[in-house]
C-alpha cells in the first residue's frame, strides 16, 4: 500500500505529522492494519499521548494476541507510566511468548526490580545477558538490582564492567554514585556523581547531591544546591523539598523545615498519590470483626512444624525505629535481615484462591472451619516461607530472618495463625515523633497515608487501635520495644531482645553501626552511625505545626504511656 510506504518514509525522516496522517488514512480504509496500528502507537507514545498508545496496543493484542513486539512495547509503556501490576502481566506474557528473547527477559527484570522483587529480577537480567552480547546498560541495570539486594561489592564489579563498555552513559555513573553512597564510600560517590552530571547536566540529581553533601558534613552547600534547583522554571521536585526539610530540621530550623515538608507533600498529592482512606478503613474494620476470640477458638492450628530459618516479625510505623532494631538483630550470627518483605501482603491477595474461597481476605479464612481445609494454615505458612526464602539470603547458621515491612501489624492476626510461635517485636515511638518523621519522607506504606499530616495521623491511630484489638482477642508472642528506652538503656534492651528471640547474647549487636549490610529503607544512612539521642522527642519543636492532629492523637498517646 502506497500510504504504508509514505508513513514509513515520513517516520524515518522525522516527519511525525505526515507519518501520523498516513497511518490514520490507512486505518480509515483498513481498521485492522497491523503495521499502521503499531506505527501509530509508536507515534502516540513519542508524543506523550500515553493512554492513547496503551489503548491502541491493547487493540492490537486483541487482534493478534501473540504479537511479541506489541506485548513488549505495551509492557515498556506501562513500566514507564508506573503501572507496575499491568506491566508485569505484559512482561510475563513476553517471556512466555519468547523465552529465548533477551528483550523479553530484560523487560520482566526491570518490572520486577522496580516492583521490589529484585531477587527474581536478577534471574531475568542474567537470562538476558546469557541470550545476547553483554551491553553496558544491562550490566548497569543488574548492578543496581544487586545494590537493592545489599550486595554492594558485586554491584561495584558490574558497574566497572559497564563503564568500561559504555563510558558515556550518564545513568551508569549516577547509579554507581548511589551505590557507593549506600556502601559508605562517599568520596567515590561524589566523583561518580560529578562524572554523571558532566555527561547529562540537565538530568535531575539535586536531591541526591544535597543528601550526599549533608552526609559529608556540608549542609550549607547542600542547601545551596537545592536553592539552585528551586529556581528552575518547573520549580523544585518533592524529593528536593523533603531533602531540604531534613537538612533544615538537623539545623534546628523547624518552621522552615515544616514549610518544605508541606510543600513537598502537596506536590506528591498533585501527582495523584493520595491516602486510600476508604480502602484502609474498610479493611481495618473487617479485620477487627473477623479476628475475635469466639471465632478464632474454632480455627485449627498448623498441623506440622516448619523447618529451616524462621521469621521474626518486626512491626511498627515507618520511622519508628524498626530499621535500627533490624540492624541490631542482623548483627547476630544467627539472624539474617530480610528487610521490607512484600510476602505477607502478597499472601493476603493469594489467600482466597489458595483456600478455594469465594470471599476476600480476611473472611476467606473462614474456609479453615471446613473439614477439607484443616491443613490450610500449613499451606499458607509454607507458601510464605517459600516466597520469603527467595528474597532472603539465608546461609548455614541462620536460625531466624527478619520481616520488617512497615505497618505489618495490620496482619498480626494472620501472622499468629500461621506462626503461633513466631516472635513479634513491636517497635513503639512517641506517635508525634513518628508523624514528624513521616512528613519528611516520601513513603508509600499504609495506603499512601503519609501524603499529609492528618491522613498519616488517622492511619497510625487505626494501627494502634487494631494492635490493641489483636492483643485482647488472641495470644501473641509479642514484645513491645520503646525506641526511647532502647536509646536510653541500650545494652539492657538489646539483651532483652535477644532473650525474647531465644538466641545467645552477642556483643556485635551492640556495635550495629559496623554491620555492613545496606538497609533498603529511608533510615539506611542513620543506622551506619553510632547510637545517638538527637531524634528523641523531636516533635516538641513542631508542636505548633502538629496542632491539627493533637486532639485526635492525644488519647492514643496517653494510652501508650507518652505525654504531649
Amino acid at each position: 500500500m502506497a500510504e504504508a510506504e509514505r508513513a514509513a518514509v515520513a517516520l524515518q525522516n522525522g516527519d511525525t505529522g505526515s507519518a501520523r496522517a498516513a497511518c490514520v488514512a490507512i486505518l480509515e480504509a483498513a481498521p485492522h492494519h497491523a503495521g499502521a496500528l503499531a506505527m501509530l502507537a509508536q507515534l502516540l507514545q513519542t508524543s506523550g499521548e500515553t493512554d492513547a498508545a496503551i489503548g491502541l496496543l491493547a487493540r492490537i493484542l486483541r487482534l493478534t494476541p501473540d504479537n511479541l513486539a506489541a506485548v513488549q512495547q505495551l509492557a515498556g509503556i506501562l513500566l514507564q507510566s508506573g503501572r507496575l501490576p499491568e506491566a508485569e502481566v505484559q512482561a510475563r506474557n513476553a517471556v512466555r511468548l519468547a523465552p529465548d528473547n533477551a528483550a523479553s527477559h530484560l523487560l520482566l527484570a526491570m518490572v520486577l526490580t522496580t516492583g521490589h522483587c529484585p531477587h527474581v529480577g536478577e534471574f531475568h537480567y542474567r537470562q538476558a545477558l546469557d541470550l545476547a552480547e553483554p551491553d553496558g546498560v544491562t550490566l548497569a541495570n543488574l548492578a543496581w538490582n544487586l545494590k537493592l539486594q545489599s550486595r554492594i561489592d558485586e554491584a561495584r564489579v558490574l558497574y566497572r564492567q559497564s563503564a568500561a563498555l559504555e563510558p558515556s552513559v550518564h545513568l551508569t555513573w549516577l547509579g554507581w554514585a548511589r551505590t557507593e553512597e549506600a556502601g559508605r564510600a562517599l568520596e567515590d560517590a561524589s566523583r561518580f556523581l560529578a562524572r554523571g552530571k558532566r555527561l547529562a547536566p540537565d538530568h535531575p540529581t539535586s536531591a541526591f547531591e544535597a543528601a550526599l553533601l549533608a552526609r559529608q558534613g556540608a549542609p550549607q552547600e547542600a542547601l545551596a544546591v537545592l536553592e539552585d534547583a528551586a529556581r528552575r522554571p518547573t520549580g523544585p521536585t518533592p524529593d528536593e523539598l523533603l531533602e531540604k526539610a531534613r537538612i533544615l530540621d538537623r539545623q534546628g530550623r523547624p518552621d522552615d523545615a515544616f514549610a518544605a515538608m508541606l510543600q513537598g507533600k502537596a506536590l506528591i498529592r498533585e501527582a495523584g498519590n493520595r491516602y486510600a482512606e476508604g480502602e484502609a478503613a474498610d479493611l481495618t474494620d473487617r479485620l477487627a470483626r473477623f479476628f475475635t476470640a469466639p471465632r478464632l477458638r474454632r480455627l485449627p492450628r498448623p498441623e506440622t512444624r516448619p523447618t529451616g530459618a524462621q521469621p521474626v516479625f518486626i512491626v511498627g510505623a515507618p520511622r519508628s525505629g524498626t530499621t535500627l532494631v533490624e540492624q541490631i538483630l542482623s548483627s547476630h550470627p544467627a539472624i539474617v535481615a530480610g528487610d521490607e518483605l512484600p510476602v505477607l501482603s502478597q499472601l493476603t491477595v493469594a489467600l482466597p484462591r489458595m483456600l478455594g474461597s469465594p470471599l476476600a481476605y480476611p473472611e476467606a479464612l473462614s474456609e479453615l472451619w471446613m473439614g477439607d481445609q484443616q491443613d490450610g494454615l500449613d499451606c499458607l505458612r509454607d507458601e510464605y516461607l517459600r516466597q520469603a526464602r527467595k528474597l532472603v539470603p539465608v546461609e548455614a547458621g541462620h536460625r531466624l530472618f527478619t520481616d520488617k515491612m512497615p505497618f505489618n501489624e495490620m496482619h498480626l492476626g494472620l501472622i499468629a495463625l500461621m506462626f503461633p510461635d513466631a516472635p513479634v517485636v513491636h517497635v513503639l515511638r512517641h506517635p508525634l515523633d513518628v508523624l514528624v518523621s513521616m512528613m519528611s519522607q516520601d513513603l508509600t506504606h499504609g495506603f499512601h497515608c503519609a501524603t499529609g499530616l492528618e491522613t498519616a495521623a488517622r492511619h497510625c491511630l487505626r494501627m494502634i487501635e487494631l494492635v490493641a484489638h489483636y492483643r485482647q482477642q488472641m495470644p501473641l508472642r509479642y514484645l513491645p520495644v520503646r525506641y526511647e528506652e532502647l536509646v536510653a538503656e541500650f545494652e539492657p534492651n538489646v539483651r532483652r531482645l535477644l532473650t525474647f528471640l531465644d538466641v545467645g547474647f552477642n556483643r556485635r549487636c551492640l556495635r550495629f553501626e559496623e554491620n555492613r549490610r545496606y538497609a533498603r529503607t529511608a533510615s539506611y544512612a542513620q543506622v551506619t552511625e553510632k547510637l545517638h539521642s538527637r531524634s528523641l522527642y523531636r516533635h516538641r519543636a513542631y508542636l505548633r505545626h502538629l496542632e491539627p492532629v493533637l486532639a485526635l492523637m492525644e488519647p492514643a498517646i496517653r494510652n501508650l504511656g507518652y505525654e504531649i
